[in-house]
């Protein structure tokens, strides 16, 4: 990885911040200034609480030296939450285990592994990944896979019909989010939102559903961003009718009917158009 330093000290002028400022309860100002003016990358806390400071994700200053892992990791990423399994296997076995060379490549890499594996019903594969990520390979940084991770064991637990383990892990994957400022880019965000709902739906606790699904639309409503949007809008639908609001549940169903339309997802389209036949 490396340390953009310009940009860092670009955004702390635009937040009209001091070094010292920044630094303040964190780090000592020499250490800020050795960010800006030599690209020193601090230890994670520190960088991540920087960024915290600064309403930044930790990528918009850090440059990864391996841009096509990171590539194939967000590609995997996507394919997942699209349920395309096999493609996101094929994609993921690309990378070699000696490229992992970083804990967050580590991290990034067994949690996927892990989310396959729950998909192919290799559940005990699955919790033993997802346990590698929580323990050996967490880092000192709070970052969004300690909750994504966290939402996987739920998955993996569901998987085992155990409802009442799943329903745990999914509630501290919620507190993670609650108590701790993890750092995470703004579409993983999205990703988390969409998973954690979709396993509320699962489980039939649709207010839980309903208010975690919120979050992920004004997630994309902060950033003028359609991605999985229509998703989003279907599952706060579902929710809404398994809480017989019906009328509001047939609007939210609508509302993704044409976002589907609109980012051309057509399995998409075609699956809530049979959910609003049966409505009507």
């Amino acid at each position: 990885m490396k340390l953009k330093g310009d940009e860092l000290k670009k955004i702390r002028k635009k937040r009209g911040l001091s070094q010292t400022a920044l630094a303040e309860g964190i780090c000592t100002q020499a250490t800020i200034s050795l960010m800006e003016k030599q690209n020193r990358i601090p230890k994670m806390n520190i960088l991540t609480a920087i960024c915290a400071r600064l309403d930044i994700d930790v990528d918009q200053i850090i440059k990864s030296d391996n841009v096509s892992l990171t590539s194939i990791f967000d590609e995997v990423s996507i394919l997942l939450v699209h349920n395309q399994y096999e493609e996101a296997q094929a994609k993921l076995n690309r990378v070699k285990v000696k490229q992992l060379t970083t804990d967050i490549d580590k991290q990034r890499y067994y949690y996927l592994l892990g989310r396959i594996q729950v998909a192919n019903n290799q559940v005990d594969e699955a919790i033993f990944n997802f346990e590698l990520v929580l323990t050996q390979f967490s880092t000192t940084s709070a970052n969004i896979y300690l909750a994504m991770t966290t939402v996987g064991m739920a998955l993996a637990y569901e998987k085992r019909d155990n409802q009442k383990r799943a329903s745990r892990f999914a509630m501290r994957a919620v507190n993670l989010i609650d108590d701790k400022q993890l750092i995470g880019g703004k579409q993983q965000w999205v990703i988390l939102y969409h998973d954690i709902t979709s396993l509320y739906l699962r489980l039939g606790q649709y207010q839980a559903a309903i208010q975690t699904v919120n979050r992920g639309i004004r997630a994309c409503q902060a950033e003028a961003s359609m991605f999985l949007l229509d998703a989003l809008y279907q599952m706060r639908g579902q929710a809404e009718l398994g809480l017989e609001q019906t009328d509001q549940g047939k609007e939210d169903l609508q509302i993704a009917h044409s976002l589907s339309i609109i980012l051309q997802n057509d399995n998409r389209t075609e699956e809530i158009s049979k959910q609003l036949e049966k409505l009507n």
